[in-house]
């Protein structure tokens, strides 16, 4: 084999193997090298091979944190968009029970996302229960009054 032709193997061997995660068997068919060879340059580029995916793995959390962003920000526009709507009407028909449902379940979609906590401003121990200064009292609501 050519090395330029070595080099070019060698660097489709460490795509096939880092990112598309093929087994030596098929990266073997489809560059015609042997096994035993794929193995040697296994040992040889295992740092090349590790820090490809490693990128790829970075790339894909990118690309999940941007899709949730999205997505987020998404329903924020849709629950704007229902409170606005919601202003305009007239809701005396609609029972109490069936609104507070209907925004809850906004909410906990929401709140799912953003994992949001309220400070109250009050310190939920004293000093005799605990020398800890920072545990501040929080608000979190119960979703079981709706069930």
């Amino acid at each position: 084999m050519k090395k330029e032709e070595s080099k070019e193997k060698k660097e489709q061997f460490i795509v096939k193997r880092g990112i598309e995660g093929k087994s030596f068997d098929t990266i073997a068919k489809e560059l015609t090298v042997t096994k035993v060879t794929l193995i040697q340059w296994s040992k040889e580029l295992a740092e090349d091979i590790s820090n490809l995916e490693d990128f790829e793995k970075e790339k894909m959390i990118e690309e999940y944190k941007a899709g949730k962003k999205i997505r987020l920000e998404a329903m924020l526009e849709i629950r704007d968009r229902v409170l606005k709507e919601i202003k305009k009407r007239d809701l005396s028909e609609v029972s109490f029970g069936s609104l507070m449902k209907n925004f809850i379940e906004v909410e906990k979609i929401l709140d799912g996302n953003l994992k949001l906590k309220f400070y109250t401003g009050e310190i939920t121990n004293t000093l005799e229960e605990s020398l800890d200064w920072s545990t501040k009292e929080t608000i979190s609501f119960d979703h079981s009054l709706l069930n």
